[in-house]
């Protein structure tokens, strides 16, 4: 079986500046390099759905951007699997339309979680003029309605993280710095919870002082529902090396 998998694209933008900072963010995300290191706080999401988008997707296409369906000449299966109320569930049917079952489990994803589908189709060889069987995986995220952003504005994070542990790894490390996440979550209430090295630097001292800087990072905005309910939302503080 062949796999065929849509990824939404990852764009990396990379600055750098001798005599002054850059940054750049949306919502609650901010980025900036300094002496090489770049540095982020974003979502854990790849392609952020809001809640409320999800009632009004009916068919494939208004989940996919560019369902490619002049490659499918029949369905074998369509797979949605989300997290409802803490519960892994899902539901199959065998073709494009979501079936009541499917439209019911996607909008009632829980806020945080993925919403994974999996669908087997078979095609024409354009060679061989075979149908064979392929596969196409695809995810999307469901985030609040207004997403959490640290009280004081991209900036004051920037400068916060800057101040607190970028200019504190010494230039010697930073030229070998390697890639590092920590995750945490900003639950109900502003408050920085639950944060971990999810992606350690190899040098125990350089994580204790990301740790410690998430850790100790001032209240943010919580996120909304769209019923103005405060709800948590997880994120991940990334740091590594830019490169030439």
């Amino acid at each position: 079986m062949k796999n065929i998998i849509i990824l939404l694209p990852l764009f990396l933008m990379a600055f750098t500046s001798y005599s002054q900072d850059m940054n750049f963010g949306i919502g609650g995300a901010s980025s900036r390099i300094v002496r090489d290191l770049s540095y982020e706080i974003r979502g854990t999401y790849s392609h952020p759905v809001k809640k409320e988008q999800l009632n009004s997707i009916k068919t494939m296409s208004d989940i996919i951007p560019e369902y490619p369906s002049a490659w499918i000449t029949n369905y074998v299966s369509v797979e949605i699997s989300a997290t409802c109320d803490g519960k892994s569930m899902k539901a199959v049917s065998t073709n494009s339309n979501l079936n009541m079952e499917q439209r019911k489990l996607v909008t009632n994803a829980d806020i945080g979680s993925d919403i994974i589908i999996d669908i087997i189709y078979k095609s024409r060889n354009a060679v061989t003029e075979n149908l064979e069987n392929n596969k196409l995986h695809y995810s999307i995220s469901v985030v609040p309605e207004i997403e959490a952003v640290y009280n004081g504005g991209n900036q004051q994070m920037t400068q916060y993280l800057k101040e607190n542990a970028i200019n504190k790894i010494p230039k010697s490390k930073a030229e070998q710095f390697q890639i590092t996440q920590i995750r945490f979550t900003v639950n109900e209430e502003g408050k920085i919870t639950n944060a971990k090295v999810a992606k350690t630097s190899d040098d125990t001292t350089i994580d204790k002082l990301l740790l410690n800087v998430i850790n100790n990072m001032p209240n943010w905005k919580p996120a909304e529902n769209s019923k103005g309910v405060k709800v948590k939302q997880d994120f991940v503080f990334s740091v590594g090396n830019s490169g030439c």
